[in-house]
Protein backbone atom coordinates (compact mmCIF):
# COMPACT_ATOMS: atom_id res chain seq x y z
CA UNK A 1 0.00 0.00 0.00
CA UNK A 2 1.44 3.37 -0.99
CA UNK A 3 2.20 6.37 1.52
CA UNK A 4 -0.73 8.06 -0.58
CA UNK A 5 -3.19 5.59 -0.17
CA UNK A 6 -2.15 5.35 3.52
CA UNK A 7 -3.19 8.65 3.83
CA UNK A 8 -6.45 8.75 2.16
CA UNK A 9 -7.72 5.70 3.92
CA UNK A 10 -7.10 7.82 7.07
CA UNK A 11 -8.67 10.69 6.30
CA UNK A 12 -11.57 8.85 4.87
CA UNK A 13 -11.90 7.39 8.48
CA UNK A 14 -11.74 10.52 10.25
CA UNK A 15 -14.15 11.59 8.03
CA UNK A 16 -16.62 8.66 8.45
CA UNK A 17 -16.26 8.76 12.22
CA UNK A 18 -17.22 12.29 12.46
CA UNK A 19 -20.16 11.90 10.18
CA UNK A 20 -21.29 9.00 12.90
CA UNK A 21 -20.59 10.98 16.10
CA UNK A 22 -23.57 12.63 18.09
CA UNK A 23 -22.60 16.21 17.16
CA UNK A 24 -22.34 15.97 13.48
CA UNK A 25 -25.16 18.37 11.76
CA UNK A 26 -25.35 21.07 9.43
CA UNK A 27 -21.41 21.80 9.31
CA UNK A 28 -20.85 18.35 7.93
CA UNK A 29 -20.78 20.01 4.28
CA UNK A 30 -18.63 22.69 5.44
CA UNK A 31 -16.39 20.09 6.96
CA UNK A 32 -16.06 17.72 3.64
CA UNK A 33 -14.75 21.14 1.63
CA UNK A 34 -12.02 21.74 4.09
CA UNK A 35 -11.10 18.34 3.84
CA UNK A 36 -11.34 18.36 -0.21
CA UNK A 37 -9.22 21.75 0.22
CA UNK A 38 -6.13 20.10 2.83
CA UNK A 39 -5.99 17.44 -0.28
CA UNK A 40 -5.86 19.81 -3.02
CA UNK A 41 -2.89 21.19 -1.15
CA UNK A 42 -1.23 18.54 -0.54
CA UNK A 43 -1.03 17.51 -3.95
CA UNK A 44 0.32 20.90 -4.70
CA UNK A 45 2.24 20.65 -2.19
CA UNK A 46 3.83 17.50 -3.76
CA UNK A 47 4.27 18.86 -7.16
CA UNK A 48 6.29 21.52 -5.91
CA UNK A 49 8.40 19.47 -3.93
CA UNK A 50 8.85 16.91 -7.02
CA UNK A 51 9.49 19.80 -8.91
CA UNK A 52 12.21 21.05 -7.02
CA UNK A 53 14.04 18.12 -6.46
CA UNK A 54 14.56 17.74 -10.43
CA UNK A 55 15.99 20.84 -10.68
CA UNK A 56 18.56 20.21 -7.57
CA UNK A 57 19.49 16.97 -9.99
CA UNK A 58 19.61 19.10 -13.32
CA UNK A 59 21.84 21.67 -10.98
CA UNK A 60 24.67 18.71 -9.42
CA UNK A 61 24.59 17.30 -12.61
CA UNK A 62 26.29 20.46 -14.36
CA UNK A 63 28.03 21.30 -11.51
CA UNK A 64 29.12 18.03 -11.31
CA UNK A 65 29.82 17.87 -15.23
CA UNK A 66 31.88 21.49 -14.58
CA UNK A 67 33.90 19.81 -12.03
CA UNK A 68 35.23 16.96 -13.50
CA UNK A 69 35.80 18.96 -16.99
CA UNK A 70 38.25 21.04 -15.04
CA UNK A 71 39.50 18.32 -13.57
CA UNK A 72 40.05 16.02 -17.13
CA UNK A 73 41.73 19.41 -18.18
CA UNK A 74 44.41 19.99 -15.64
CA UNK A 75 45.23 15.80 -15.47
CA UNK A 76 45.91 15.83 -18.71
CA UNK A 77 48.25 19.13 -18.97
CA UNK A 78 50.03 17.57 -16.12
CA UNK A 79 51.07 14.98 -17.90
CA UNK A 80 53.08 17.54 -20.14
CA UNK A 81 52.79 20.65 -22.16
CA UNK A 82 50.83 20.86 -25.57
CA UNK A 83 49.64 23.20 -27.64
CA UNK A 84 46.36 23.84 -29.57
CA UNK A 85 46.08 23.73 -33.05
CA UNK A 86 43.00 24.64 -35.02
CA UNK A 87 42.04 21.93 -37.73
CA UNK A 88 40.89 22.99 -41.22
CA UNK A 89 37.33 23.52 -41.39
CA UNK A 90 36.38 20.33 -43.33
CA UNK A 91 38.40 18.46 -40.18
CA UNK A 92 35.95 16.22 -37.89
CA UNK A 93 37.41 17.38 -34.58
CA UNK A 94 38.90 21.07 -33.10
CA UNK A 95 41.21 21.56 -31.57
CA UNK A 96 44.39 18.96 -32.49
CA UNK A 97 47.24 19.02 -30.24
CA UNK A 98 50.53 18.57 -31.20
CA UNK A 99 53.72 18.22 -28.93
CA UNK A 100 55.49 21.40 -28.21
CA UNK A 101 59.33 21.58 -27.19
CA UNK A 102 60.20 24.14 -24.62
CA UNK A 103 58.36 25.36 -21.30
CA UNK A 104 54.87 24.99 -20.84
CA UNK A 105 52.38 26.63 -22.01
CA UNK A 106 48.60 24.90 -21.06
CA UNK A 107 46.10 25.19 -23.81
CA UNK A 108 43.27 23.06 -24.50
CA UNK A 109 42.78 19.43 -23.94
CA UNK A 110 42.13 16.68 -26.62
CA UNK A 111 38.38 16.72 -27.82
CA UNK A 112 37.26 13.47 -26.11
CA UNK A 113 38.32 15.18 -22.32
CA UNK A 114 35.85 17.73 -23.07
CA UNK A 115 33.20 15.70 -24.80
CA UNK A 116 30.83 14.35 -21.72
CA UNK A 117 27.74 14.01 -23.98
CA UNK A 118 27.51 14.24 -27.69
CA UNK A 119 24.14 14.80 -29.27
CA UNK A 120 22.98 15.14 -33.09
CA UNK A 121 23.02 18.51 -34.79
CA UNK A 122 20.08 20.61 -34.18
CA UNK A 123 18.03 21.33 -37.34
CA UNK A 124 16.69 24.85 -36.88
CA UNK A 125 19.01 27.80 -36.85
CA UNK A 126 18.87 30.45 -34.72
CA UNK A 127 17.83 33.93 -36.30
CA UNK A 128 19.19 36.11 -33.11
CA UNK A 129 22.46 38.62 -34.23
CA UNK A 130 26.22 37.17 -33.46
CA UNK A 131 27.52 38.69 -30.55
CA UNK A 132 29.86 42.15 -31.36
CA UNK A 133 33.69 41.29 -30.50
CA UNK A 134 36.50 41.71 -32.77
CA UNK A 135 37.13 39.46 -35.57
CA UNK A 136 40.93 38.89 -37.05
CA UNK A 137 41.77 36.53 -39.47
CA UNK A 138 45.13 35.24 -37.16
CA UNK A 139 46.48 35.47 -33.78
CA UNK A 140 48.73 37.78 -32.29
CA UNK A 141 52.45 37.19 -32.17
CA UNK A 142 53.06 37.80 -28.73
CA UNK A 143 56.83 36.09 -28.65
CA UNK A 144 57.93 33.82 -25.84
CA UNK A 145 57.25 33.99 -22.05
CA UNK A 146 60.51 34.80 -20.28
CA UNK A 147 61.60 32.89 -16.88
CA UNK A 148 60.20 34.82 -14.44
CA UNK A 149 57.03 35.07 -16.83
CA UNK A 150 56.62 31.31 -16.97
CA UNK A 151 57.68 31.35 -13.01
CA UNK A 152 54.49 33.23 -12.27
CA UNK A 153 52.36 31.98 -14.76
CA UNK A 154 52.97 28.22 -13.52
CA UNK A 155 52.45 29.28 -9.46
CA UNK A 156 48.79 30.36 -10.74
CA UNK A 157 48.64 27.36 -12.57
CA UNK A 158 49.57 24.81 -9.56
CA UNK A 159 47.10 26.81 -7.02
CA UNK A 160 44.44 25.77 -9.72
CA UNK A 161 45.54 22.42 -10.58
CA UNK A 162 44.88 22.15 -6.27
CA UNK A 163 41.81 23.10 -6.80
CA UNK A 164 42.88 26.04 -4.69
CA UNK A 165 40.71 28.03 -6.42
CA UNK A 166 40.86 31.95 -5.10
CA UNK A 167 44.47 31.46 -5.35
CA UNK A 168 44.63 30.98 -8.98
CA UNK A 169 42.56 33.81 -9.94
CA UNK A 170 44.41 36.28 -7.89
CA UNK A 171 47.85 34.49 -9.30
CA UNK A 172 46.76 34.93 -12.55
CA UNK A 173 45.03 38.43 -12.00
CA UNK A 174 48.59 39.56 -11.27
CA UNK A 175 50.26 37.60 -13.59
CA UNK A 176 47.90 39.88 -16.05
CA UNK A 177 48.74 42.95 -14.04
CA UNK A 178 52.24 42.68 -15.25
CA UNK A 179 52.33 40.63 -18.01
CA UNK A 180 49.18 41.90 -20.50
CA UNK A 181 51.47 41.58 -23.39
CA UNK A 182 52.37 37.76 -22.44
CA UNK A 183 52.80 35.15 -24.85
CA UNK A 184 51.19 33.52 -21.93
CA UNK A 185 48.33 36.10 -21.13
CA UNK A 186 45.57 34.34 -23.23
CA UNK A 187 46.11 31.56 -21.19
CA UNK A 188 46.22 33.28 -17.70
CA UNK A 189 42.85 35.16 -18.96
CA UNK A 190 41.18 31.69 -19.93
CA UNK A 191 42.06 29.66 -16.86
CA UNK A 192 41.26 32.88 -14.70
CA UNK A 193 37.82 33.07 -16.00
CA UNK A 194 37.40 29.00 -15.70
CA UNK A 195 38.42 29.54 -11.73
CA UNK A 196 35.48 31.49 -11.73
CA UNK A 197 33.19 29.38 -13.53
CA UNK A 198 33.50 26.04 -11.90
CA UNK A 199 32.71 27.82 -8.80
CA UNK A 200 29.52 28.99 -10.28
CA UNK A 201 30.43 32.19 -9.74
CA UNK A 202 29.29 32.58 -13.92
CA UNK A 203 29.02 36.73 -13.36
CA UNK A 204 32.58 37.27 -12.88
CA UNK A 205 33.46 34.56 -15.18
CA UNK A 206 31.19 35.95 -17.70
CA UNK A 207 33.37 39.08 -17.84
CA UNK A 208 36.77 37.72 -18.06
CA UNK A 209 35.66 35.47 -20.91
CA UNK A 210 34.64 38.52 -22.70
CA UNK A 211 37.56 40.28 -21.54
CA UNK A 212 39.39 37.48 -23.76
CA UNK A 213 37.60 38.30 -26.71
CA UNK A 214 38.26 41.96 -26.37
CA UNK A 215 42.13 41.39 -25.79
CA UNK A 216 43.78 38.85 -27.45
CA UNK A 217 40.95 38.41 -30.68
CA UNK A 218 42.24 35.53 -32.95
CA UNK A 219 44.29 33.71 -29.92
CA UNK A 220 43.93 29.91 -29.27
CA UNK A 221 41.85 30.46 -26.59
CA UNK A 222 38.68 32.06 -28.89
CA UNK A 223 36.76 29.37 -29.71
CA UNK A 224 36.49 27.89 -25.82
CA UNK A 225 35.73 31.34 -24.33
CA UNK A 226 33.09 31.90 -26.71
CA UNK A 227 31.32 28.23 -25.54
CA UNK A 228 31.83 29.16 -21.97
CA UNK A 229 30.31 32.73 -22.71
CA UNK A 230 26.84 30.77 -23.38
CA UNK A 231 27.13 28.73 -20.77
CA UNK A 232 27.59 31.05 -18.57
CA UNK A 233 24.63 32.91 -20.32
CA UNK A 234 22.46 29.38 -19.84
CA UNK A 235 23.75 29.18 -15.91
CA UNK A 236 22.07 32.76 -15.37
CA UNK A 237 19.33 31.72 -17.63
CA UNK A 238 19.86 34.70 -20.27
CA UNK A 239 18.29 32.80 -22.95
CA UNK A 240 18.89 35.05 -25.76
CA UNK A 241 22.22 35.50 -25.28
CA UNK A 242 23.22 32.31 -24.66
CA UNK A 243 21.32 31.02 -27.88
CA UNK A 244 23.34 33.74 -29.61
CA UNK A 245 26.95 32.79 -28.33
CA UNK A 246 25.97 29.09 -28.43
CA UNK A 247 24.97 29.92 -32.32
CA UNK A 248 27.91 31.54 -33.35
CA UNK A 249 30.40 29.00 -31.84
CA UNK A 250 28.44 26.20 -34.54
CA UNK A 251 28.62 28.55 -37.22
CA UNK A 252 32.17 29.81 -36.72
CA UNK A 253 33.76 26.14 -35.53
CA UNK A 254 31.85 23.70 -37.63
CA UNK A 255 32.41 19.90 -37.07
CA UNK A 256 34.38 20.60 -34.10
CA UNK A 257 33.94 18.98 -30.40
CA UNK A 258 33.06 23.27 -29.57
CA UNK A 259 30.38 23.25 -32.24
CA UNK A 260 29.20 19.84 -30.99
CA UNK A 261 29.26 20.53 -27.05
CA UNK A 262 27.33 24.17 -28.21
CA UNK A 263 24.16 21.89 -29.75
CA UNK A 264 24.34 19.80 -27.15
CA UNK A 265 23.60 22.91 -24.76
CA UNK A 266 20.79 24.43 -27.90
CA UNK A 267 19.15 21.16 -27.56
CA UNK A 268 18.83 21.48 -23.74
CA UNK A 269 16.97 25.01 -23.93
CA UNK A 270 14.65 23.76 -26.62
CA UNK A 271 13.44 20.81 -25.26
CA UNK A 272 13.07 23.03 -22.02
CA UNK A 273 11.03 25.52 -24.38
CA UNK A 274 13.25 28.88 -23.89
CA UNK A 275 13.19 29.36 -27.56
Amino acid sequence: MTRSTIYRSMMAAALAAVVASPGFAQDSADLVYQVQDLLEEVRELRGIIESQQREIENLQRRQRDQYLDLDQRLQALASGGTVAVEAPAGAVDAPVERPRPGPEVVQELPPSADVPEVRAPIDARSEITPLNRPQTAEARDLGTPAEDEQAAYDLAFRALRETRYADAAEGFAAFLDRWPESALAPNAQYWMAEAYYVTRDFRTALGYFDDLLTRYPGSSKQGDALLKIGFSHFELRQWNEARAALEQVRSEFPNSTLARLAEGRLRDMRLAGHY
